[in-house]
């Protein structure tokens, strides 16, 4: 039986090829790595003990493993959970100081380059003790980046000691399977599968990681009984998928999504048929040459430009009808057990109180046009009705009535309509949905606020200037700072805000703002540097695009 020993820990066994990367690198090093004179601590897990660092703020235990690697005849399987019985665990004390592996996936910069390794089944710890009766609140962070790309400890987008200390609350972050390996669906790979199913692997991660939180957080100052799950962009995805499976029953409490894709409806025997030219780009016949085949060629086989459109470039922009990208997240019956939506509407889903956000200008962080910033408004109505049109003239004509010309500007009208259409209306549906389905309370938000000077977010080249994707869980890290130096008045407000209001859905099921009521009684809260409370906001508005279709093209994944 396979042994965890150190040597996976943290092996830095990629060659950095990217400036963006590289970028990405130093931050974590300023950031999130640790500093060898700190004193260190251990406590005892079910699989023995692990030794991490206090760094004057907060523990960090970073790169625990939580399975055996993925890897040989163990990809495109689920988990495989460590425990003493099986003898799989580590010998002695596990060194958690550094991050373990990142999952393998493509360089975000440089498509053709691929980083990462297949072994990057790790989770890491920030909390701000280490006594086992402190019982404080905990909170497992899902990281975003379209179910392709990032990491538990990307940095500026990942918890700390100093979060952990701020808010007093134990955090948790699990790297997981992505892309090809994490999702992939194949008939060939359901007929070498127990259940019959294939797919969704990075959801089984999760899964795991998250029952490795039931059975240990305890001891690591954190109450299993009050776990509160927050994943951004795919990483809110990954909570529609986990409110709808069995597996995941009872461990979670409450739940914040952020910028979550609400389109999950694809099975995985569609998505098998879809990812068919994926297993002809691999040339493989049979299973054995699937589990031989080197990660690189998995990644290069995938159907990034090519149906089902892996790559999602169209995401960034006002959808043109007909065109769909393809699931990679799928309902397979098994890990994801029923389609969210059948699943809230029967009242069967994991039932407990959620948070939903948006932001105004979701594309703002990476639009598909880099030039956006420069239109004038003769671009801006050619534009519309370039993509609009495809649904009809009067579409795109009623929609420049309802984002007109010559109001602030191009750029911000132009991200407004891309993320009503793609995020904040079918999140309004889903919110709808949920709150006529279940018991517990849904509470909606979208955020209103704009940064006080342009950010490149990540490193990304477009210069994000309204309430961009991401923008509120910059707040609630505390990592604004790191791209506006020094964050204005405004800034630090709309942080505090974003904290308040979090902070008490996490220990109380509710927001603090006691106006703030659930959305089944159409409330929605503005978040900027004060919270407004708006009735029926945006009612006619997504009336419009549900009834002309575009709910439709909202994002998937």
């Amino acid at each position: 039986m396979d042994k965890i020993n150190n040597t996976h820990l943290g092996s830095k066994n990629i060659k950095m090829s990217s400036l963006l990367y590289v970028f990405y690198e130093l931050l974590a090093l300023s950031f999130c790595e640790h500093v060898v004179s700190q004193p260190t601590a251990i406590v005892e897990t079910q699989c023995g003990l692990v030794e991490g660092k206090y760094n004057g703020e907060g523990y960090a235990f970073r790169g625990i493993p939580y399975s055996l690697p993925p890897t040989g005849s163990r990809r495109w399987k689920p988990p495989t959970p460590l425990n003493k019985v099986s003898g799989n665990c580590w010998d002695g004390t596990f060194k958690a100081y550094d991050y373990g592996n990142t999952c393998m996936q493509r360089n975000p910069e440089n498509p053709k380059a691929i980083l990462g390794s297949e072994d990057c089944l790790y989770l890491n710890v920030w909390t701000p003790t280490t006594d086992r009766t402190a019982n404080l609140h905990v909170m497992v962070w899902i990281h975003g980046g379209s179910l392709q790309i990032s990491n538990a400890n990307w940095p500026t987008y990942c918890p700390s000691e100093e979060l952990a200390r701020d808010t007093n609350i134990v955090y948790v972050g699990m790297n997981y399977r992505l892309n090809a390996f994490g999702f992939m669906t194949l008939t060939m790979l359901s007929e070498h599968s127990p259940t019959n199913t294939s797919g969704n692997y990075g959801i089984m991660d999760q899964i795991l990681a998250l029952r490795w939180v039931r059975n240990n957080i305890r001891n690591f100052g954190g109450n299993p009984d009050s776990v509160t799950l927050f994943g951004q962009s795919s990483g809110g995805t990954s909570i529609v998928a986990l409110l709808a499976s069995e597996q995941a029953r009872g461990l979670f409490h409450k739940a914040w999504m952020l910028s979550a894709s609400s389109v999950f409806n694809k099975t995985s025997q569609d998505a098998s048929k879809d990812n068919i030219v994926f297993l002809k780009n691999t040339g493989c016949t049979n299973i054995t040459c699937l589990y031989q085949l080197p990660g690189s060629e998995v990644i290069n086989s995938v159907p990034w430009d090519v149906y089902p459109f892996w790559g999602m470039s169209d995401q960034g922009d006002l959808p043109v009808k007909g065109h769909f990208d393809g699931a990679i997240a799928v309902v397979d019956g098994d890990a994801v057990t029923y389609p969210p939506y059948k699943a809230w509407q029967q009242g069967i889903a994991i039932d407990v109180p959620l948070l939903i956000g948006t932001t105004e200008n979701e594309i703002d962080f990476n639009p598909t046009h880099l030039t956006m910033n420069t239109w004038n408004w003769t671009e801006y109505e050619r534009q519309v009705k370039s993509h609009l049109g495809s649904f009809g003239s009067n579409v795109a004509e009623d929609a420049l009535d309802l984002y007109p010309i010559n109001v602030t500007s191009p750029e911000y009208e132009y991200t407004r309509m891309g993320a009503d259409i793609r995020v904040g209306c079918p999140n309004d549906e889903m919110s709808r949905v949920i709150s006529m389905g279940m018991k517990s309370p849904v509470y909606r938000y979208v955020v209103t606020s704009q940064p006080s000077e342009p950010v490149h977010a990540l490193g990304m080249p477009f210069p994000s200037s309204y309430a961009f994707h991401m923008w509120d869980q910059f707040a609630y890290f505390d990592t604004i700072k790191d791209y506006i130096k020094p964050p204005a008045s405004s800034d630090k407000r709309f942080q505090e805000t974003v904290r308040r209001e979090v902070l008490s859905f996490v220990r109380t099921g509710a927001p603090s703002t006691d106006s703030w009521q659930p959305y089944l009684r159409g409330v929605t809260a503005l978040l900027s540097e004060d919270i407004s409370i708006v009735p029926q906001y945006k009612k006619g508005t997504c009336l419009f695009w549900s009834m002309n279709g575009l709910l439709n093209y909202g994002w998937i994944n």
